[in-house]
């Protein structure tokens, strides 16, 4: 009998009132993946994640978690209590009146100590077990959260925006340790988060929703370096990344664009737009130049710097080997290797 997918969504679809927020959604999660829900304000991020997990009852289509029905055509089959999945809000949702240790265990259908002092150990809360929440860093708080979360043992793990509340510097460490724990537990998880490099650092698969006349839907579903390197459109370019998106004429495996003849990744024919990223971009100091540096900034292994030009501005990374240009130096803007490019609507 083949494995049950620990998520599957068909056909989803969602209304308040006579606002659309879904369109016919359609995703899997399988065993042990990691996916991640990205995407504009208002593309129906957080409705998908609620209603995975029973908190909004979806108009249309059906959701199954770990092989068993629990949404059909508007109908709620299994309640919220019910199925099975671990959730961690943005805000934590801790109680603030238990300890550390309670929190953990409030989950547990049985007291288990073990179970609670294990999570507290990978989680590196072991030292704050008697205290309570509001004694708390939010970083500190949102493992908690985990925690709590994981102790069950669920198959499925929904995340609703895991890093907004934690210091930007504690996000790279807590990533991390999320990406080991859920990994060690063995459990699927959907992320939504509004943080292109977390959803590109930590997931399997990022998909992608867009606003579109009738609700959110899906725009790409495709592996963190397909997003990056290869996006859909240009809403998922710029969603992706830094990005200078830029008219161009292609024949076959090379373009043309005000950046002179351009090598393309994919071949193409005709207006196409071409996607270029910082470190596809080449800044040459040059009295005269077209390209003006506006501005730089440091990011420990490299500097970035913007540039005016004719076509926009675009964001170049200058590596601490090469000379650094100042602000107003003029130059020429050139851009290395092969870049992607879709054709222009």
């Amino acid at each position: 009998m083949p494995e049950s997918h620990p998520l599957v969504i068909d056909g989803l679809g969602h209304t308040y009132g006579k606002n659309r927020a879904l369109e016919a959604v359609d995703l899997t999660v399988s065993v042990g993946e990691f996916v991640s829900l990205l995407g504009p304000s208002g593309c129906g991020k957080t409705t998908l994640l609620r209603s995975v997990a029973g908190l909004v009852s979806p108009s249309e289509g059906s959701i199954s978690i770990d092989g068993r029905s629990v949404n059909a055509s508007g109908a709620v089959i299994v309640e919220a209590s019910e199925r099975g999945v671990g959730l961690v809000f943005q805000e934590y949702a801790l109680f603030p009146y238990m300890t550390v240790a309670q929190n953990i265990g409030y989950g547990l259908p049985d007291s288990n100590p073990e179970r609670v002092d294990g999570l507290m150990a990978v989680t590196g809360i072991a030292d704050f077990a008697d205290r309570r929440p509001s004694e708390l860093s939010g970083g500190q708080q949102q493992r908690v959260a985990l925690a709590r979360a994981l102790a069950p043992r669920p198959a499925l793990l929904l995340l609703d925006e895991p890093f907004a509340n934690v210091d930007a510097g504690l996000r790279a460490d807590l990533g991390r340790m999320l990406k080991r724990l859920v990994r060690d537990e063995g459990v699927s998880v959907l992320m939504v988060t509004h943080d292109q490099d977390a959803a590109l650092a930590m997931s399997d698969r990022v998909v992608v929703l867009g606003v579109g006349p009738r609700g959110g839907r899906i725009t790409q579903d495709a592996s963190p370096v397909d997003i990056y390197e290869r996006p859909a459109s240009p809403e998922v370019a710029r969603l992706g990344g830094a990005a200078l998106l830029l008219t161009a004429q292609a024949l076959g495996h090379t373009a043309t664009s005000a950046f002179g003849t351009l090598s393309l990744s994919e071949p193409r024919q005709g207006d196409v737009t071409v996607v270029v990223r910082p470190e596809q971009a080449h800044f040459s100091a040059e009295e005269g130049g077209d390209a003006v540096v506006e501005s730089l900034q440091f990011h420990r292994t490299h500097h970035r710097i913007r540039c005016s030009t004719g076509v926009g501005e675009v964001d170049v990374v200058v590596t601490n080997d090469e000379s650094l240009p100042a602000i107003g130096d003029q130059g020429f803007v050139t851009v290395r290797g092969p870049v992607w490019a879709f054709p222009s609507t």
